[in-house]
């Protein structure tokens, strides 16, 4: 191109050029900016079907925002050159074929680490177009680049058609590259999200191995053995590869689509699991408090009972004595001081504990029915001198709203205590008196076989609901498989929007720079971040939800002082779904700490044919719940223009 000027912008170089287009470094001078521009080739204006399918298809591309795809910012028709052009993000890095290629002159292999970093990286970005219908079809290394931060971005949806279109073949040849093809690709078929997966699975493996799974002297060959030969083994070239990234890229490539990965993001969620060596991660993470799938929040907060609960718990166990003898009341602080602070509790203590309670109580019923039981003294007295109570009565202390009840059975009335003769004549207490008028004689030595009846009332259940209450208060913040509901209720789950700002207030006619200002008719996309700011942190899987019911139908709980605010009470349109497909949900893939804000999360879709203020109702739900997160969300927009 002897040109240097296309459109408002500068060509300075050609950095590239493929069968289709030929692509150039441009600068754009009122922007300062430097960019990609893609050139088509002008044979390929003289179809007029092209021109229509490539008008279509830049405009959907265009619509792609996200982190591991190449923008798309301008698409025109170069009168004077008679061809098709598209201005792009310019990616200053090398692509992954480069590097492929300058490991093999050194026999050298990626790391496994940044195998599946960037691997996974490419599974979102495919995962993402598919959502919206786009898919690539020339899945290969030349199409994926690496800027200077090894930030991974795909590129080149210059073939890349929306799945209800028309697939577009040059003289009825097939598209796509044979060394990365699919299958069914190679059979004629247009192929579908399934065919990139396949793609990306053949890349994956020669990452992994420094090779290629099918290569021979013609493409038509390489065709061939894609649709028939086996898939090789990655370990056959790479022995000490774990099986678990062997099975991947089994899955990925298999030969009948049913059976591969059904979407790009069930591969990269795999690919997630596996660590820095490619081997699973462990189902749970001691350190992190974790399960693969699931990240919980740490045990120690909020699952432990606070201050205030366990100051109930023992004031509980305190409520529940009887009688407590003077031996019993010094023995029981020792043993809440033996019980080990928060962090030093050890599974063997717990189950020796219980153990030992369990003991003491089988004896005790044991001992309470037979005398000849060595320990049946301990815990019965004379039956003639101990009637057994008329009526009982239950106590029942609540610990706190989510710890079960200490239940307690005792005596309704205390039966009376025969007074036993002492050395020091210790006279029996007034308001018992003794069965017969006539006190024993002072001189008669206390028999020594008989314990005294005091000691029906040691109190060996109490020292158990002691020993409960200690557990109680350790078992919540150490045990391994934490109690989910008393960890949410104990949460305080908050957030704010940081993204976009006013966010629930619609844009005036003056913010013209606002996404959330839109023509009738027209497409739209803005992001949304949300910051937590509860007590505890977000697991991976959150999502928001749009809410059809209070969309129509707001309650107290929807915030609609903003919006009402902005806009007069007749431009206030009944609400409306503002993703693309009418999807209902966004999941937040990654955990989110308290104070952190979320990945963002991007809303595309179309504005109505009718000017206004329209907004929509969003939940935030906990993990496969419906838990919520704080109230409802208001998202609205301003159409302008239309009816």
């Amino acid at each position: 191109m002897s040109r240097r000027k296309l459109g408002k912008y500068d060509v300075i170089d050609r950095i590239g050029r493929g069968g289709m287009a030929e692509v150039y470094r441009g600068y754009h001078k009122s922007l300062d900016r430097y960019v990609a521009i893609k050139l088509l080739h002008p044979f390929l204006a003289d179809d007029e079907a092209f021109k229509d399918r490539f008008e279509n298809e830049a405009r959907n591309v265009a619509k792609l925002k996200h982190v591991n795809i190449v923008q798309v910012y301008d698409f025109e028709f170069d009168a004077e050159g008679e061809s098709y052009y598209m201005v792009m993000e310019l990616i200053n890095g090398p692509t992954l074929k480069d590097e492929l290629f300058e490991l093999s002159q050194t026999n050298s292999l990626f790391p496994i680490a940044e195998t599946i970093r960037l691997i996974k990286s490419a599974a979102d970005a495919l995962a993402y177009a598919h959502q919206r219908n786009m898919i690539h079809r020339d899945v290969k290394p030349a199409n994926l680049m690496l800027d200077e931060d090894r930030r991974l971005v795909l590129t080149d949806f210059g073939i890349a058609k929306i799945i209800t279109g028309t697939l577009f073949t040059i003289s009825g040849g097939m598209v796509g590259t044979p060394a990365y093809m699919a299958p069914e690709q190679g059979l004629g078929e247009p192929g579908d999200e399934r065919s990139d997966i396949y793609s990306l699975g053949v890349i994956l493996f020669q990452m992994l191995t420094g090779h290629l799974p099918f290569d021979a002297d013609t493409p038509l060959a390489i065709i061939l053995k894609h649709v028939h030969d086996p898939i090789p083994d990655p370990r056959e070239f790479v022995p000490d590869l774990s099986e678990e990234l062997a099975q991947i890229v089994q899955k990925a490539m298999a030969k009948d689509p049913n059976t591969r990965y059904q979407t790009a993001a069930e591969m990269a969620y795999d690919l997630d699991l596996l660590d820095d060596a490619g081997y699973r991660k462990p189902l749970y993470d001691g350190s992190a408090m974790a399960f693969n799938g699931w990240s919980l929040p740490a045990p120690t907060n909020p699952a432990a009972p606070t201050a205030a609960q366990r100051e109930r718990l023992l004031t509980a166990a305190a409520a529940l004595q009887v009688q407590t003898p003077a031996a019993e009341a010094v023995a029981e602080p020792e043993m809440l001081a033996a019980v080990p602070a928060p962090g030093r509790l050890r599974p063997g203590w717990v189950l020796g504990l219980a153990s030992g309670v369990i003991i003491v109580v089988v004896v005790a019923l044991l001992a309470m029915g037979n005398d000849s039981i060595w320990a049946g003294g301990l815990f019965q007295s004379d039956d003639t001198a101990t009637p057994p109570p008329t009526e009982t009565q239950v106590a029942q202390v609540p610990l706190d709203d989510d710890l079960p009840l200490i239940t307690r059975t005792t005596p309704a009335t205390q039966p009376a205590i025969a007074p036993l003769p002492s050395a020091t004549e210790t006279p029996a207490p007034t308001e018992t008196p003794a069965p017969t008028e006539t006190p024993l004689p002072t001189e008669t030595p206390l028999p020594t076989a008989t314990p005294s009846p005091t000691a029906t009332y040691t109190p060996t259940p109490d020292l158990t609901v002691t020993a409960l209450a200690a557990f109680y208060e350790t078992q919540a913040a150490f045990s391994p498989t934490p109690n989910m509901t008393q960890t949410l209720a104990a949460c305080d789950f908050e957030y704010i929007v940081t993204l976009p700002t006013n966010y629930n207030r619609p844009p005036t006619i003056s913010e013209n720079q606002n996404p959330r200002l839109v023509p009738y008719n027209r497409d739209f996309s803005f992001e949304i971040i949300l910051q937590n700011t509860g007590s505890c942190a977000w697991p991976s899987g959150v999502r928001l939800t749009y809410n059809p019911v209070l969309t129509q139908n707001p309650n107290s709980q929807v915030n609609l002082e903003p919006l009402r605010a902005a806009c007069s009470e007749g431009e206030i349109r009944p609400g409306i779904n503002f993703a693309t497909q009418e999807r209902s949900n966004f999941f937040l893939n990654s955990p989110v700490d308290i104070t952190e804000d979320s990945t963002p999360l991007t809303f595309t879709g179309t504005a109505p044919n009718r000017h206004g203020c329209y907004y929509g109702v969003w939940n935030l739900l906990y993990p496969n719940s419906d838990i919520p997160i704080g109230r409802p969300l208001v998202l609205a927009i301003r159409v302008w223009g239309g009816n």
